[in-house]
């Protein structure tokens, strides 16, 4: 099983193992169980993509899923510029759903079955990230807007907003019940109660000083994912890429991999596959994701690729 990049040498294969502890540990339902799968959000044709990591691909059979708004008779004529770059997915409810954002102001909850929007919310401020709560509301990071928006899909309402600097990045913690929100220099924690549908900021840490982050006034983290198995996140800023240990609170260089530029995301395939990045080589975008040393590179011809994470529902007791 070869994945291929278009440069000479750089050929690699994907190695089977990778394959094998993903068919046999994942918990991704069984229509995408195997080959291990990457979702990706592809802003050149506007679509989210679920692809074979084990494939070239050019090939048009690497493309194991889609969902483009521009098609989706759920989301009206005047709603499709919400969607406008298409920017994080997730899948949430064990890959049943999968929450999606984009630059134009809009989140979506799509179904996985038919591909098709089954919610859709009007944000605004460049959403970059989301993450369902267990009650089934949304939380929505704006970047540009400095906020993280509490969107309820039963009334389709945005009840709550909390102030956030450079907001882009959410994670729900199962085991504190807890939402981590990744913004400018902080991290911050808020506690969630279901019963008055309300988010409370709890803490923030600021992360680590840097002579490059020195020279961002406002920028800081962009991407925040956990690390499966572990109770821990992959962190990644303008420069760098961080691990951050919860029971500890600390932040410390990414054992992998420090330094790395540009990353808008990060993600690892169960306890111990590998670490892809979607390091931005265009811009803001790249044509597909890499391993953490480079050594497999996948190549999506003419794309506009802005996040690319494996594809893990529910990928550890944590």
């Amino acid at each position: 099983m070869m994945v291929f990049m278009h440069r000479p040498i750089r050929i690699v294969v994907l190695c089977l193992s990778w394959c094998l502890f993903s068919c046999e540990t994942s918990e991704v339902p069984r229509s995408v169980q195997k080959p291990a799968s990457i979702l990706i959000c592809e802003q050149a044709s506007n679509r989210v993509m679920l692809m074979d990591s084990t494939m070239d691909w050019a090939e048009a059979e690497a493309v194991i899923w889609s969902w483009e708004p521009e098609n989706d008779p759920f989301i009206k004529e005047d709603q499709k510029a919400w969607f406008r770059n298409l920017d994080d997915a997730k899948p949430v409810l064990d890959g049943i759903q999968i929450v999606v954002t984009a630059s134009g102001g809009g989140a979506a909850l799509i179904d996985f079955k038919s591909a098709r929007a089954i919610a859709a919310v009007y944000v605004g401020g460049n959403p970059h990230s989301a993450d369902m709560l267990p009650d089934g509301r949304i939380v929505v990071a704006s970047s540009n807007g400095d906020s993280v928006s509490l969107w309820d899909t039963s009334s389709n309402e945005i009840i709550q907003k909390l102030e956030l600097l450079d907001a882009h990045g959410l994670e729900w913690d199962r085991s504190r019940q807890a939402l981590w929100a990744l913004g400018g220099k902080q991290l911050k924690r808020y506690d969630y109660d279901p019963e008055t549908a309300r988010l409370k900021a709890a803490f923030a840490i600021d992360l680590p000083v840097t002579e490059t982050s020195k020279h961002y006034p406002r920028h800081g983290g962009h991407d925040l994912t956990r690390i499966p198995g572990q109770d821990a996140h992959f962190i990644s800023d303008m420069d760098h890429l961080w691990r951050f240990d919860c029971p500890e609170e600390t932040f410390k260089p990414l054992a992998e991999r420090h330094e790395m530029k540009m990353v808008k995301s990060i993600s690892q395939l169960g306890r111990d596959g590998p670490v892809i990045v979607l390091q931005a080589t265009e811009l803001w975008y790249a044509t597909g994701p890499r391993t953490l040393d480079e050594s497999t590179i996948w190549h999506l011809p003419e794309t506009r690729i802005y996040k690319a994470r494996w594809w893990i529902p529910e990928d550890g007791e944590l």
